[in-house]
């Protein structure tokens, strides 16, 4: 008998599940966010990231707009 998991079962990764992608496509935003404000905007490989992030959660549904406001509600912890 075989004990590996189905492949549709939510394994903490964005593409498999919706809340993993809402939170890494939200860091990721505020991320790209705060670079730019510095003056160092995202290297190559941090931008296909980016990418990749804001797809998954996209493909889970979730508007830009819903990526922003979880972002909004990170930042107080990020800020203490």
């Amino acid at each position: 008998m075989s004990t590996q998991q189905p492949s549709s079962i939510n394994d903490g990764t964005p593409t498999r599940d919706p809340a993993a992608a809402l939170h890494w496509a939200a860091v990721a935003l505020g991320l790209a966010e705060a670079r730019a404000q510095q003056g160092t905007p995202l290297t190559t490989e941090e931008h296909r990231h980016f990418n990749e992030y804001q797809a998954a959660a996209h493909h889970h549904g979730f508007t830009d707009k819903q990526i922003r406001c979880y972002l909004d509600t990170l930042r107080p912890a990020v800020t203490r």
